[in-house]
């Protein structure tokens, strides 16, 4: 008998930001940045948006950084992520791609970043990948694990359940779903992502019961047709603390297939 069971992997990290490995990153941009200045007081990071650049570090031998930070989708972890980045090199090869026609933003095709060397002698090179769609499943763990980039800026996570308001992707708008129909755009998604975050998890747990039945597993494929019962639903259960699922169903034949 094998020691380790077979096909084993040991767990991924469960760290939601990501970090840089020696040799190549693969990733897709998910989102704007939001960008600004960075300190350090007492090991931990205070940041500050673009117009309140602080006059002068807490540290007066380390100067304030200017940093971007956007989600991405992380080939090596396989999970939605949030990439810190300070270093003006791989800023400076972004800038580069937006500009370049043949490239663009960069939310149509995947980036490898390449880290070698150490300590100062750190280097870093961006490479961008042929364009190729969004696969549909990193757009659906993208909704089922919404960020808000501005809790940034107050040291609060953005990935908590309580923000109103997610980052939007910056990608993909309306789609098809499994069945046909036509789905929920991204600002509809955003909207459900916020609302489902302040319920009582029991109640979205039924709520999610309830869609599966009809083959709706994620945000980003509910029909365009089911999002004002949605949201309804959601909002009546925050405002009295029971479930309204009966208001939801049943559907009928033509709310699920594309208008």
């Amino acid at each position: 008998m094998s020691f380790l069971p077979e096909n084993y992997e040991s767990p991924k990290s469960s760290n939601f930001y990501m970090k840089i490995q020696e040799g190549e990153n693969r990733i897709r941009i998910l989102t704007q940045p939001v960008m600004g200045w960075e300190d350090w007081i007492e090991k931990k990071p205070i940041r500050f948006t673009m117009e309140n650049k602080p006059l002068k570090s807490y540290d007066p031998k380390k100067s304030v950084r200017h940093f971007w930070a956007f989600v991405v989708y992380n080939y090596i972890d396989l999970r939605i992520q949030i990439l810190h980045i300070t270093q003006a090199t791989i800023r400076k090869s972004l800038e580069a791609l937006c500009k370049d026609q043949d490239w663009g933003d960069p939310y149509a095709y995947d980036l490898k970043i390449i880290r070698s060397g150490e300590g100062v002698d750190t280097e870093y090179t961006v490479n961008p990948v042929p364009h190729k769609p969004l696969d549909q499943a990193i757009i659906d763990m993208f909704y089922d694990q919404p960020c808000n980039l501005e809790a940034l800026f107050t040291n609060e996570d953005p990935f908590g359940p309580h923000w109103e308001v997610y980052t939007k992707l910056a990608v993909h708008d309306k789609v098809k779903s499994k069945n046909g129909a036509q789905t929920i755009t991204q600002d509809q998604q955003g909207q459900l992502a916020g609302l489902l975050g302040n319920c009582d998890a029991d109640y979205v747990k039924t709520l999610w019961d309830t869609l599966k039945k009809q083959k709706i597993v994620s945000i980003s494929q509910i029909p365009i047709q089911l999002f004002d019962r949605i949201k309804i639903a959601v909002i009546n259960n925050q405002k009295k603390g029971d479930n309204h699922i009966d208001i939801l169903f049943p559907l009928k034949s033509d709310e699920l297939v594309s208008a």
